[in-house]
């Protein structure tokens, strides 16, 4: 590890608490907590010796010691095989003890430069005093000695204890201080409360409000109708719920009063946000036009105006606001308030590389703002959204990032990652992403190896060599790495079929190297499951290549390959076992997964003996991809619904357009039923424009010209989530005709009516509408 970089980049906080503390002045140690385990100043004490130690707290001790103490006392009796006696400082009389908080022999050791969560260790000739910060330090400073004696917590379930004849403790005072003051991330290990005061990370419990507040503080159902004008106005009307008109002083006087309240319920918090709503709907009104205009021209202007306003009503606490979307790029003429924290998102950025690499404009703007704040929260992300459980080679940018971040003044981050159990190396990104956070300087190829050899045993190798292979796969093609893109969109660079089969042998390696132990092949299993999605989500797009999950018999009927429809219950077996919830974000079980793949076989294998498959289909609208793509509402190929973010190349779609066609059997038969599907959102729908339509007719001919009345199929479901908020649980609404008696027929014309452009109630309202289907299927 290079320390004199690791120190260097702490020499600030190490000088001013060389000037207030005279205790550590000579002789002391000042180093990241990675630091602690290569020092070299250390004495060794034997178990033997260890188990005649004493825990010793203060008389009164407070929450955080007595956690502390409990958790020294508990994982040395792991190690040792006998609990230590945790006693109050007065009834101590001597011997070697470990002498935690504010004990009397602490008194003279000052607590400031400690901050909030930093620690300090000050060996004593009869023991080590542990010495912590006004928040979690202590606890933080005994879970620092537990990892220099080798103890590691890779997962909440997955603690490693280690078999050692001896400990070692520091000969020379050490003090560990944070340069990150809040640090979080998603996983749903973090939530765990001794995985997060493991790996120090900052409690949630720090906010009040967390992001996306405007709705909370003003909700659209109390004042919506009433006061429709506290709300955006959009292409000439006011949009309750869009985003708030932040130049309606009104509003302001409302939000401060409704904000008092919840402050009031939770006083101890720190942070309230008071924050965009999670849509582009800003307001186009005159006065806030104005006022963006006059802060430079960008609608950050407005936001930060009004948040100004906010943050003097509560001058004691910390009123945070996004940067993000719309508002990224910072206003001009006007600064933040002294206790405004702008939380700046970088979602934008491409994740092939550091982001001052990908996207210098944001790297130019985080420049700007810390120029117009004191305080600034990155949000920064770090997988692929859309596809949770997908190959995503991004792990060599965390550190470079989190660095760039602190250089430009950022104190603060949260890493945002998988919400949901699972995901493409949850366990290596949260404890990464822990590591880094707590200490940016460490060596994250250390880290990494550290994890996935303690995790994955033998099978460690073999897996690192997986991700080099990839990172190097993904580097050598130059491809930009989205976190809402898919694996369909690598499959010629770094999921490449040649790549893809280094990827499995590799993998093949870590089974067998671990076959023996039920345990790690569980762990190396769940660790390949995003190899086996990448390989289903490529093959459902293509026909007829070596990887694709459909190919054409000699007769031309359409068949899923035997040796790849298999890979679909494989996958989504070993999701359950994981305990994954959702593939992608918002929306996606392993079981919708299953179900969506088992419609478009069980579809497939239908198509092949309808009367429609494979005849022509004369379009009267065209949709994406004109008259060809119409051709494929016969080809017998079905799209899978679970893509609603990103539909597979299956799906036909009409944007702004009703779906008009006449599909030719070829000659007069007996029809019995004509059904159609039609793709619905599962998620945000009143933002995304995918929808279902009104309705459905078909009609019948047997030469063209003369034509039976229209049968019309209605859209059964309301599309306002707000009236109808099942309309999330419809994935595919089929649109079916069934004659009592079997009808003669050569032409049906189809129409299929769009909503054409989004309704009042969508907060995209005017754009226009999209409806989607794969197939239409005549028996």
């Amino acid at each position: 590890m290079d320390f004199q970089k690791k120190i260097s980049r702490q020499k600030l906080t190490r000088r001013n608490f060389l000037q207030s503390s005279s205790l550590f002045a000579a002789g002391s140690m000042f180093l990241p907590s990675s630091a602690l385990a290569a020092m070299s100043d250390i004495r060794e004490v034997s178990l033997d010796a260890l188990s005649q130690y004493t825990i010793v707290i203060p008389d009164q001790p407070d929450a955080i010691e007595q956690q502390a103490a409990a958790q020294l006392q508990n994982y040395l009796q792991k190690e040792l095989g006998q609990s230590l006696a945790i006693t109050r400082e007065g009834a101590y009389r001597k011997g070697p003890a470990f002498f935690l908080g504010r004990t009397r022999q602490a008194q003279h050791l000052p607590l400031d430069p400690l901050q909030r969560d930093g620690f300090a260790y000050h060996p004593v000739p009869h023991g080590l005093i542990i010495l912590g910060g006004t928040n979690k330090g202590v606890l933080y400073g005994v879970y620092g000695l537990l990892e220099l004696w080798q103890f590691r917590m890779y997962t909440s379930a997955a603690i490693d204890v280690p078999r050692a004849k001896s400990i070692a403790l520091p000969k020379a005072p050490v003090v560990v201080v944070p340069p990150v003051h809040y640090r979080t991330t998603s996983y749903r290990d973090t939530l765990d409360p001794e995985y997060m005061a493991w790996h120090r990370l900052s409690s949630h419990d720090d906010w009040g409000l967390f992001v996306h507040t405007f709705n909370e503080l003003m909700p659209p159902e109390q004042y919506g109708t009433s006061h429709p004008e506290y709300y955006s106005l959009i292409n000439g009307r006011r949009v309750p719920g869009a985003q708030l008109c932040l130049s309606n002083r009104e509003v302001l006087a409302e939000l401060i009063a409704n904000l008092r309240k919840k402050i009031a319920d939770k006083p101890e918090a720190t942070y309230w946000s008071v924050s965009q709503n999670d849509n582009n709907q800003y307001c186009r009104c005159e006065p806030c036009t104005q006022l963006n205009t006059k802060y430079g021209g960008v609608p950050s202007g407005s936001i930060l105006y009004f948040v100004n306003d906010v943050a003097k009503a509560f001058p004691d606490k910390t009123i945070s606001t996004l940067a993000y979307w719309y508002s990224r790029t910072p206003p001009a003429n006007i600064e933040a308030e002294p206790n405004v924290n702008i939380m700046l998102c970088n979602i934008e950025s491409r994740r092939q590389g550091p982001v001052y690499e990908t996207d210098p404009a944001f790297a130019k703007e985080l420049v700007t703002w810390g120029r117009l704040a004191k305080s600034i929260l990155i949000w920064d992300y770090t997988i692929q959204f859309t596809n949770l459980v997908s190959p995503f080679p991004n792990l060599h940018t965390l550190k470079p990032n989190i660095q760039f971040y602190l250089d430009n003044h950022v104190n603060s981050l949260f890493m945002q990652a998988n919400r949901e159990v699972g995901g493409e190396m949850a366990g290596l990104r949260a404890y990464m992403l822990a590591k880094l956070m707590w200490d940016p300087g460490a060596d994250d190829s250390v880290i990494m190896d550290e994890y996935l050899n303690g995790y994955y045993g033998a099978a460690g190798r073999p897996i690192r060599a997986y991700i080099d292979r990839m990172r190097e796969s993904l580097v050598q093609s130059g491809l930009k790495l989205n976190i809402f893109g898919s694996p369909e969109d690598a499959k010629d660079s770094y999921l490449s079929q040649e790549r893809m089969q280094v990827y499995n042998q590799l993998f093949d390696q870590a089974e067998k190297a671990v076959a023996a132990d039920a345990q790690l092949s569980a762990r190396v299993r769940a660790a390949r499951l995003p190899l086996l999605y990448a390989t289903i989500q490529i093959g459902r797009n293509e026909v007829d290549t070596p990887r694709s999950l459909y190919a054409h018999a000699p007769d031309g009927k359409v068949f899923v390959k035997p040796e790849m429809k298999p890979l679909v219950s494989q996958f989504v077996d070993g999701c359950k076992q994981e305990g994954v919830s959702r593939l992608r974000e918002r929306s996606t079980s392993p079981e919708d997964y299953l179900a969506s793949y088992e419609r478009a076989f069980a579809g497939i294998a239908e198509a092949q003996y309808a009367a429609s498959f494979r005849k022509k289909i004369t379009p009267v609208t065209l949709p994406d991809g004109g008259a060809a793509a119409a051709q494929r509402l016969t080809d017998g190929l079905f799209g899978s619904w679970e893509s609603w973010s990103a539909p597979d190349v299956n799906w036909i779609a009409y944007k702004g357009e009703h779906m008009d066609f006449v599909l030719d059997l070829g000659e007069v038969r007996e029809v019995r039923s004509i059904r159609m599907d039609f793709l619905n959102v599962q998620a945000q729908p009143d933002f995304n424009l995918l929808v279902l339509p009104a309705y459905v007719t078909y009609a019948i001919s047997v030469d063209d010209h003369t034509y039976g009345d229209a049968v019309k199929i209605a859209n059964p479901n309301n599309p306002d989530p707000k009236q109808n908020p099942e309309i999330t649980k419809v994935p595919v609404q089929p649109f079916r005709l069934d004659f009592s008696t079997g009808q003669r027929a050569r032409y049906i014309r189809v129409h299929a009516e769009s909503i054409l452009r989004m309704p009042a109630w969508h907060l995209r309202a005017g754009e226009p509408a999209e409806i989607y289907t794969d197939q239409i299927v005549v028996l």
